[in-house]
C-alpha cells in the first residue's frame, strides 16, 4: 500500500454533496448547545428548554436506529434527499415560531431529517473510495462538518446574531444540501463489497468506534454546559469571547482534517498500526481536553482545545476509514447507528454525572474528568489492538466465528433447504436473478437446464463457495447466507462435484477412511463395509490410487462418502458427466437410497431422462432464473414442453402451452 498512488475519491461530486449536507446538519448544534438561554427567553419557557433539547437528541438517536430498516426500500440518495427536506422544514419552523410546542415539532422534524445523514454519509464515502484515499476522503467530510459547527460561533464573535437568524441560515444551507444530494438520488450502499468483509457489527474495529463515539459524545455533548459555564464564570469572558474559544476547537478540527492527512499519512497504516495511531489521537485529545480544562492561563485553554478538536477529527476519520469497508453492506448502517447511539449515551451519562454526582465540583474538574475518559478510550484502543499486521486477518477471524441466525423456531417445519430471492454476480455481470428453490428432507430434487443456465453457480452459492449479492439461503431453519463453507459441511451440507471429491494420490481405502475421519471407528468401518457392498468395484480396487480410477469409479467413490458419513443435504453437480449408461444405472439407486434414509438431495443434471427417473420434484433454469417448477412426473409426461424449453426457450414454451390450454377465448 505504501506505493499505491494517491488519487481522487471514487465520486468527488458526491463527496461535495455529502460534505455540504453534513455541514448543514452541524450548523444548528451551537444554537442547541450554547444558546438555550436565548431560546428560553424568547419562548418564555426557561425550565423546558433543557428537557426539549434532550428530547430532540433522543428522537435523533431513535431515528438513526430506524434508518437501516429503509435500506431495502429506498436508495440511500433518495433517503438523504428526503431527510434534507424534512430537516430544512424543521429548522424553518424552529426559527419562525415563538411557541414551545411548534418549536418542539420543528426540532423533532430536524432530528428525523438528520438521521439519514448521520447513518449513511460516512459509510457511503468510505466504501466508494480506494483504500489509499479513504482517510483523506473522510477527513474532508469531517472538515466540512467542523466548518458547519464553527461558522455560527465565528459570526457571533463579530455581531450578537440572534439564534433564529442562525436557524434560518441553517435551513437555507440544508435546503441547498438536499438539492445537491438529490443529483445522486440513486446512490446505494449495497452496490458491491469493496473487500473481504464480515456480516457482524461487533468486530474489533467496530467496537473501537463505539468506545470512541461514547467518549467523544461525553466530551462534546456532556461537557458543553461546563465549558460555557467555565468561560463565562471562571474566566469572566464575554459572549463573543466565549464563542471565539468554542469556535477555536471546531476550527482546529477543520484545519487538522484538511491538512492532517497530508502530514500524518494514516492511510498508509493498517491493522494494529492504525489502531495505535487512532488510539494515540484519542489519548492526545483527552490529555489536551484535561489540560485545557484545568489550565491556569486563558491562552493555554484556547490552544489545548484547538488541538484537541483536531485530534478528535483525525481519530474519527481514521475509524470511519477502517470500520465500514470491513463490514458487509447489510450491516454498515447498523454499525453507524450504533455509533450515534453510543455518542448519545456518552453525552447523557456525562451530563447526568456532572449534574447529579459531581454537581458541587468546579467547572474545571467537570471538564477535566471527561478528558480522562477520552484518554482511557485512547489507551484501550492501543492496548487491545489486534496484533495482526493488517485488517484482513481480523476480518477472517470474525468470519470464521459467524454464527448462523435462526429464522424459524425449532417447532416449525420449514423445508430443509430454502433458497429465497438469491442473486449472484461475477464482477459486474449478474448470473443469477432472484432464484427461489426448496428441498424437503427425504426428497430428490432435480435442477435442470442448458449449459450456462446458472445451475453450478446456484450450487456453489448454497454450499458457500460463491458469495451472494442478494437474497438468503436457509438451512434447517437457519440463515446460512454468510456462514463459512466449512461450517456448512459440519452442519451436514455436503457437495459432490463430478469425481473431484476424491484425493488422487491416496488409495481407495485411504479415501474411504478419510471420509469417515469425523465419526467413531466402528461407524466408519461399518460405513466402509456398506460402501464396498454397494460398489463391488471399489472393493476390487481398494489398494489402487484414486487418480487411476475411471470416471464412473471416481463417482462411486464420491458417493461412498454419503454412505460412510450420511449428510442431511447432498448437492450433486453434473452427476452423469462422462459416464457410460451402465455406470449411471448402477449409481442412480444409490442416490435414491440416500434420500430414503432421510437426506435431501439436490441433483444438478443436464440429462433430463436421468434426472427425472430418480427425482421427486424438478426445477428448470434458464438464463439465471427459475423458469419451471413442478413434480418430476408431470414434467416427464410432457416431452414437448421439455424439448421446447431446451430449444426454443422455456418462457416461450410455457406461453405457448398456456395459450393452448386457455383456447381462443383467451385471445
Amino acid at each position: 500500500m505504501d506505493n499505491e498512488p494517491e488519487g481522487r475519491p471514487g465520486n468527488p461530486r458526491f463527496l461535495a454533496a455529502a460534505s455540504w449536507q453534513g455541514a448543514a446538519l452541524a450548523s444548528p448544534l451551537p444554537v442547541l448547545l450554547f444558546q438555550r438561554q436565548e431560546i428560553a427567553e424568547r419562548l418564555n419557557r426557561l425550565g423546558a428548554i433543557t428537557g426539549e433539547t434532550a428530547l430532540l437528541g433522543a428522537v435523533a438517536v431513535v431515528a438513526v436506529l430506524a434508518v437501516p430498516r429503509l435500506r431495502n426500500k429506498l436508495p440511500a440518495g433518495i433517503t438523504l434527499l428526503l431527510g434534507g427536506l424534512v430537516a430544512a422544514i424543521g429548522l424553518g419552523l424552529m426559527a419562525w415560531t415563538v411557541e414551545l410546542a411548534l418549536f418542539t415539532i420543528g426540532g423533532v422534524l430536524l432530528a428525523l431529517g438528520a438521521a439519514p445523514g448521520m447513518g449513511t454519509h460516512r459509510l457511503l464515502l468510505a466504501t466508494d473510495t480506494r483504500p489509499a484515499d479513504r482517510f483523506r476522503t473522510l477527513s474532508w467530510y469531517w472538515a466540512a462538518v467542523a466548518v458547519g459547527a464553527s461558522w455560527p460561533l465565528l459570526v457571533r464573535i463579530f455581531t450578537p446574531v440572534a439564534y433564529e437568524t442562525v436557524l434560518w441560515a441553517s435551513a437555507a444551507l440544508m435546503l441547498v444540501g438536499a438539492v445537491v444530494v438529490g443529483r445522486h438520488a440513486l446512490v446505494h450502499d449495497e452496490d458491491h463489497e469493496v473487500e473481504v468483509t464480515v456480516a457482524r457489527t461487533d468486530v474489533p474495529w467496530a467496537r473501537r468506534s463505539y468506545g470512541a463515539a461514547f467518549a467523544v459524545g461525553a466530551v462534546v455533548i456532556g461537557g458543553a454546559d461546563a465549558a460555557q459555564s467555565l468561560l463565562l464564570g471562571e474566566w469572566q469572558r464575554s459572549a463573543a469571547q466565549n464563542a471565539a474559544v468554542l469556535a477555536a476547537g471546531a476550527g482546529g478540527a477543520a484545519l487538522m482534517s484538511l491538512f492532517g492527512p497530508w502530514y500524518h499519512r494514516l492511510h498508509r497504516l493498517t491493522g494494529s498500526r492504525r489502531a495505535d495511531a487512532v488510539g494515540t489521537q484519542l489519548l492526545v485529545a483527552g490529555l489536551l481536553v484535561f489540560l485545557g480544562g484545568v489550565s491556569f492561563t486563558y491562552i493555554g485553554l484556547v490552544v489545548c482545545w484547538l488541538a484537541a478538536g483536531g485530534a478528535i477529527a483525525m481519530a474519527a476519520a481514521g475509524l470511519d476509514a477502517a470500520v465500514f469497508p470491513a463490514l458487509a453492506p447489510e450491516v454498515r448502517r447498523s454499525a453507524a447507528a450504533r455509533q450515534v447511539l453510543y455518542a448519545g449515551l456518552g453525552g447523557l451519562a456525562a451530563s447526568l454525572v456532572n449534574a447529579w454526582v459531581i454537581g458541587e465540583w468546579s467547572d474545571q474538574w467537570k471538564i477535566g474528568w471527561l478528558g480522562l475518559v477520552l484518554m482511557g478510550t485512547g489507551w484501550a484502543t492501543r492496548r487491545f489492538a489486534t496484533p495482526a499486521r493488517d485488517a484482513e486477518t481480523a476480518v477472517a477471524v470474525a468470519q470464521a466465528t459467524t454464527v448462523p441466525r435462526r429464522v424459524y423456531g425449532l417447532a416449525d417445519q420449514p423445508p430443509l433447504l430454502s433458497v429465497e430471492q438469491v442473486s449472484v454476480a461475477y464482477g459486474s455481470v449478474q448470473v443469477l436473478f432472484d432464484v427461489d428453490l426448496a428441498v424437503e428432507e427425504g426428497a430428490v430434487v432435480a435442477l435442470l437446464g442448458t449449459n450456462g443456465a446458472g445451475k453450478t453457480t446456484l450450487l456453489r452459492a448454497i454450499s458457500g463457495l460463491e458469495p451472494t449479492i442478494g437474497g438468503r439461503v436457509l438451512y434447517a431453519g437457519l440463515d446460512i447466507t454468510k456462514t463459512r463453507p466449512t461450517w456448512r459441511v459440519g452442519m451436514g451440507l455436503h457437495q459432490i462435484v463430478g469425481g473431484e471429491a476424491v484425493v488422487g494420490p491416496l488409495t481407495v481405502a485411504d479415501n474411504l477412511r478419510l471420509f469417515g475421519h469425523e465419526v467413531d471407528r466402528s461407524r466408519r468401518d461399518q460405513g466402509i463395509a456398506d460402501a464396498y457392498e454397494l460398489f463391488p468395484r471399489l472393493a476390487e480396487r481398494s489398494n489402487q490410487r484414486a487418480a487411476t480410477l475411471s470416471g464412473g469409479e471416481k463417482q462411486m467413490l464420491s458417493l461412498a462418502k454419503a454412505i460412510i458419513m450420511p449428510p442431511r443435504l447432498l448437492l450433486i453437480d453434473e452427476f452423469s458427466l462422462g459416464l457410460a449408461p451402465t455406470v449411471i444405472a448402477d449409481l442412480l439407486p444409490v442416490v435414491r437410497r440416500i434420500a430414503d434414509q432421510g437426506a435431501a438431495v439436490l441433483l444438478v443434471e443436464q440429462s433430463v431422462n436421468i434426472a427425472l427417473s430418480v427425482a421427486d420434484h424438478a426445477y428448470v433454469m434458464e438464463k439465471g432464473e427459475i423458469g419451471y417448477s413442478g413434480p418430476a412426473g408431470q414434467l416427464r409426461a410432457r416431452p414437448d414442453l421439455l424439448q421446447a424449453a431446451y430449444l426454443e426457450g422455456l418462457a416461450q414454451a410455457l406461453r405457448g402451452d398456456e395459450g393452448r390450454v386457455m383456447g381462443p377465448e383467451a385471445h
